[in-house]
């Protein structure tokens, strides 16, 4: 199992992706305050007794009083303290409580999970039962005011004082005044509703989701939340120390699973659909133990300058950045903000023709009706902050998720090197007509013509000598160990007139040792050249009469890399691109290039 440590240098140099996510807003699992000041009471229901007191007394508290009385408070999930919550209503802080009457809840249902003396169970009947129906300071019940309150578990409920009601449960006895709150008596307790994460949590066969997103929880200290006590030797003391709990990769998700006024959709694949669903991505994720990479620059005067850089990783880091990066091709797209759907419904979600598409959380979209696929028929479990999908399958397609298209601008930036020529990036504007010929079935032929303003980029080569051909190499950062059909879009010269000639070569690591091998790519069909001459073609109408100036020359078919290069720093695929145009073919081809970007598109991999 990998653990996230920012104390790891291997974790902090690969995986800089989840820093981002660290300055999220952090949500308290545990106490919230609405002020500083935690004593505060409203003399209208100052009594003579304490909260713990006025519960003790009451007959009809019996039960809930010794749930207190045996429940220890605790700062964090994990981490408990001796104090009772008799104890904790006992002292000067200042609380309001909805004590449930006996019989009105499953009294020896959590009298059990008490007597099991674990701090799980313990737990689970303070954030079920006590912190769900109490809040810090006094809320009375007077007028006609509804209100919103957080409780003492990050939950909320409504206060609806001209019904009468807390949670929808019926106040049969409000207002009883303590030195440290006030106390009302309730007809049950409010409902306990899980939210996302603790669905997740809990949930039976999701132990593989559960465990990757637990690796990436913090416990933070609450200053806010806690009470200050005396200075002693100049240092702060706390009456009480509350902590919270965020959780780092949900920021990278752009879904926070654990804060209740959100509403989303989440699809869960159990432990049979991830254990699946990991098989394939860990397959794009092949890295190597090292690599070595000799970078290239050129200086303002075109001088090429190289250093070789050396990437090693143990088998234990290995492991580690090839486990993130494949549970995180399914994580990163589980979430839907059912807010953001374009106004349609959750119920929507999983019927095929009701939704055009749908978004993730990580802006990834889903077209209809392979969004309802992911759904895999599943029910929604309705919670706190959302809807729970739990599936059988992971309906995820490479291309479609983690395996995405890949795209490099040519200009300086992914220029790595260059030879022969000066390069720029150069803006092409101009008017253009072009004419072209349909020929019909019978034997008539209609004419397409076109009159167009062309405005495009181009990283621009321009030789050095009127016999240099102009040679570029290319960096290609951050493809995965899988195959792609790779394009290189040419501009036409118009200026010259001629289509360009040229080679192309791939250096990469094959996996068999850490330096690179280069491979002269052939041409792989019969409209782009022969051999390892590649050439574009004019201008011309496609097949569906849409002009083209920019052409795609298919350079490689199902080419696959053999290791990743996802998040290894100074280590990628490079592709050079080299004018082949001898004297005698200046009259046919142009030396000069004009190139708008390489693409790489990625394949399905397909099931043996």
């Amino acid at each position: 199992m990998e653990h996230f440590k920012t104390d790891n240098n291997m974790n902090i140099k690969n995986n800089k992706w989840l820093g981002r996510v660290l300055a999220i807003s952090v949500v308290a699992l545990g106490m919230t305050a609405c002020s500083d000041d935690h004593f505060e009471i409203d003399p209208e229901v100052a009594g003579r007794a304490t909260l713990w007191e006025n519960i003790q007394s009451n007959p009809e508290l019996s039960e809930f009083a010794d749930i207190l009385a045996n429940a220890t408070y605790s700062k964090n999930e994990n981490n408990a303290t001796v104090q009772t919550y008799a104890d904790l209503f006992n002292t000067e802080q200042t609380f309001t409580v909805w004590a449930p009457k006996n019989g009105s809840f499953d009294y020896n249902y959590y009298k059990e999970l008490l007597n099991d003396k674990t701090q799980a169970g313990n737990y689970k009947v303070e954030k079920e039962l006590i912190r769900n129906n109490m809040t810090r300071f006094t809320h009375l019940l007077n007028g006609n005011d509804s209100t919103l309150l957080d409780l003492f578990n990050s939950k909320t409920a409504w206060f609806d004082c001209s019904k009468g009601t807390f949670g929808n449960k019926k106040i049969v006895k409000s207002n009883i005044g303590a030195t440290n709150g006030v106390l009302h008596i309730t007809e049950a307790p409010v409902t306990y509703m899980m939210n996302l994460y603790e669905f997740i949590k809990e949930e039976e066969g999701l132990d593989s989701l559960r465990e990757f997103f637990k690796d990436y929880e913090v416990v933070q200290f609450n200053e806010g939340a806690s009470t200050q006590g005396p200075t002693v030797n100049g240092y702060i003391t706390w009456v009480d120390s509350a902590t919270y709990t965020y959780n780092r990769y949900f920021g990278n998700m752009g879904a926070e699973l654990n804060v209740e006024d959100s509403c989303y959709a989440v699809i869960m694949p159990n432990n049979k659909a991830w254990d699946e669903m990991l098989q394939k991505t860990k397959k794009y994720y092949n890295y190597m133990n090292k690599y070595e990479q000799k970078i290239q620059s050129v200086d303002t005067e075109g001088n090429t300058t190289s250093e070789t850089f050396t990437t090693v990783y143990t088998d234990e880091e290995l492991d580690s950045i090839k486990n993130l990066h494949s549970k995180d091709a399914i994580c990163r797209n589980l979430a839907f903000n059912v807010n953001l759907q374009w106004q349609h419904p959750y119920t929507d979600f999983t019927i095929e023709g009701a939704c055009d598409s749908l978004m993730t959380t990580s802006r990834k979209i889903f077209k209809d009706p392979h969004s309802v696929e992911l759904f895999d028929g599943a029910e929604p479990v309705e919670l706190s902050n959302g809807y729970a999908y739990v599936v059988n399958n992971l309906n995820f397609k490479p291309s479609d998720t983690w395996a995405y298209d890949k795209s490099y601008k040519a200009g300086m930036g992914s220029v790595e090197s260059y030879s022969k020529c000066v390069v720029s990036n150069t803006s092409i504007v101009d008017e253009i007509a072009l004419e072209d010929y349909i020929y019909n079935e019978d034997g008539t032929v209609d004419t397409l013509s076109v009159d167009t303003t062309i405005k495009i980029s181009v990283a621009r080569t321009v030789q050095t000598s009127a016999s240099a051909n102009p040679e570029l190499t290319f960096k290609l950062p951050g493809t995965l160990s899988c195959k792609y059909d790779i394009y290189l879009l040419m501009a036409y010269n118009y200026e010259a007139d001629k289509p360009n000639q040229f080679n192309a070569t791939i250096t990469y690591h094959d996996g068999s040792k850490a330096t690179t091998k280069s491979e002269k790519l052939k041409v792989v069909d019969d409209v782009h050249g022969s051999g390892t001459n590649f050439m574009n073609l004019p201008p011309h109408f496609d097949e569906d009469g849409k002009y083209q100036y920019i052409d795609s020359v298919l350079i490689a078919q199902d080419f696959e890399f053999p290791v990743c290069y996802d998040g290894v720093p100074n280590a990628y695929a490079t592709l050079k691109i080299a004018s082949y145009v001898s004297s005698k073919q200046t009259s046919t081809f142009c030396r000069e290039m004009w190139i708008d970007k390489i693409v790489l598109k990625a394949k399905e991999e397909t099931e043996e």
